[in-house]
């Protein structure tokens, strides 16, 4: 079975939506909010690759560069009439405000960006791709980019499968030893880290393969009550609501 944390993470949430998404293949019309996401991340990832050229001075990490790559990679799609403009101010404020905390003084270009990796599991496949992959002095770091409108409890975030899978990945995949892994809040310009000693590789393993044997296992896929209900697609159709 080819697995990825998206799909991993839709079945563990609500079985139901994970069946409208990945067996019934609904089509949906283009969100805003993923449009948003998608350009910001696009951006980031341009902006940290090239390290060659960074070196010989052709690229140079400039704020005024930083938002001529937002200009260049914005996603206008699944806004209403206007809202493009007001989106993209917002995104051009937030990219502002992330080079005067993450980048002036103490720029370094990615290792990695955008990483895809693949790696067996129990005879499964489980693939991606990590935003972005940083040099460090003991090693390596993982880091994700966020555009929440709110940063999740300290239990959400260390009970989510993201930064857990992209651990084994860095280190089955690419043989790398991770010394952290972070989520970066963009609308917060908040960094939230997590060392070696939060991730179990063991335990990481046996939830994947937990939900994997519940997805080739089920017969039917109910839903399920979750804090992302009043955002989901389904939720007039799914019996919950």
């Amino acid at each position: 079975m080819y697995l990825s944390y998206s799909k991993l993470s839709a079945f563990e949430r609500c079985p139901y939506s994970y069946r409208k998404i990945y067996i019934e293949r609904v089509k949906l019309p283009p969100k805003k909010q993923f449009s948003f996401g998608h350009s910001l991340h696009r951006t980031l990832e341009k902006f940290y690759s090239g390290q060659f050229l960074y070196s010989l001075g052709i690229k140079k990490p400039t704020k005024e560069y930083l938002l001529k790559l937002l200009n260049k990679n914005w996603i206008p799609a699944g806004y209403a009439a206007g809202e493009s403009e007001i989106f993209f101010k917002e995104a051009a404020e937030i990219l502002g405000r992330y080079h005067e905390m993450f980048v002036s003084g103490s720029f370094v270009p990615a290792w990695r960006v955008e990483a895809h990796f693949s790696f067996r599991l129990a005879g499964h496949v489980v693939s991606g791709y990590i935003d972005r992959i940083q040099k460090t002095e003991d090693g390596f770091e993982i880091i994700d980019y966020k555009t929440h409108r709110e940063i999740p409890s300290s239990s959400d975030l260390r009970s989510d499968m993201q930064l857990q899978i992209y651990f084994l990945a860095a280190r089955s995949f690419f043989g790398k030893r991770v010394t952290s892994a972070s989520n970066i809040f963009l609308r917060f310009m908040k960094k939230i880290s997590f060392g070696e000693e939060d991730f179990h590789e063991e335990k990481i393993k046996d939830r994947i393969n937990r939900l994997a044997g519940g997805i080739g296992s089920a017969k039917r896929f109910p839903p399920k009550r979750n804090r992302y209900c009043g955002l989901c697609d389904f939720r007039y159709v799914c019996g919950m609501f």
